[in-house]
């Protein structure tokens, strides 16, 4: 397994994790830009796992650029949460995926400085 394999398989945990918070706190009801029904939440971030997961998993053609996107999707979502917790509800009131919006951004880097060290 290569070191974009290892990572791109933490981060979809680290999806799985942050879509787990998001349903359970409400994210349908708060995102700014587009309120939705929960059942049409629910089937869009079992939608969007399910194909990262088949990238993975099926020989996608450009399947490394797509995970590598994935990755780079999953820290612009976490930028993105704290982004709206800062300045968009002022640093008081919490927003659904707040949580584990960090770990997105932390494994970001940890994957990118061990790309720039390696060897």
């Amino acid at each position: 397994m290569t070191n974009l394999e290892t990572y791109y398989l933490i981060f979809i945990g680290l999806q799985l994790l942050h879509s787990t918070e998001e349903l359970s706190t409400g994210f349908h009801d708060k995102f700014p830009p587009l309120k939705m029904t929960f059942r049409f939440f629910l089937t869009f971030e079992i939608s969007f796992l399910l194909l990262w997961v088949l990238v993975y998993l099926l020989n996608f053609p450009f399947r490394e650029y797509l995970m590598a996107f994935f990755i780079a999707l999953m820290f612009a979502n976490g930028i993105w949460h704290i982004v709206w917790f800062w300045f968009f509800e002022k640093g008081k009131k919490y927003v659904p995926g707040l949580v584990t919006a960090p770990l997105f951004i932390i494994a970001f880097f940890v994957y990118y400085f061990s790309l720039v060290f390696k060897g």
